[in-house]
């Protein structure tokens, strides 16, 4: 009796769906702070790529917000259920909301940013100076606005 009993215990538990189950990897939440917000007209445009391939005029996701909760030149926002990996993230000062960096001879009209707030020079940054690992459930950064020009 007690034989069958552990043999019918065994192959309970080696049937359980459970077991065999695969975990879904780890999710994160990214809190990005958007810091030195000039107005408060318009949209905080973002792309966020996983590699350096179409970075960062071709995002992998590309979320965007009004500009509706400014605290002296600051907001914040949240994107939520992120794998853990490397990660950048470019962004738009979007002052008329048409989704496009403005320019007046090749110098940006509106505000830009990176992560890791590289230094701004003549092109874009690497995509390596802008990357971040997200390795944990909440993920801070802030990015420093840029605005060029005359139109500061």
């Amino acid at each position: 009796m007690r034989k069958a009993f552990l043999h019918a215990l065994i192959l309970t538990i080696l049937s359980s769906p459970f077991l065999f189950a695969q975990q879904s990897p780890p999710r994160a939440t990214l809190e990005i702070t958007f810091a030195g917000i000039r107005s408060d007209q318009g949209l905080v445009a973002i792309g966020i790529n996983e590699g350096p391939e179409g970075w960062p005029r071709k995002p992998d996701m590309d979320p965007n917000w009004k500009k509706a909760n400014i605290v002296s030149g600051s907001m914040t926002v949240k994107v939520e259920n992120l794998a853990y990996g490397t990660y950048a993230v470019s962004m738009l000062d979007d002052e008329n909301s048409n989704l496009e960096m403005d320019n007046f001879l090749g110098v940006p009209k509106e505000g830009f940013g990176f992560s890791n707030n590289p230094k701004v020079g003549m092109s874009t940054p690497k995509f390596e100076e802008c990357a971040f690992i997200i390795d944990q459930p909440v993920k801070k950064i802030t990015i420093q606005i840029n605005y060029l020009g005359k139109h500061k």
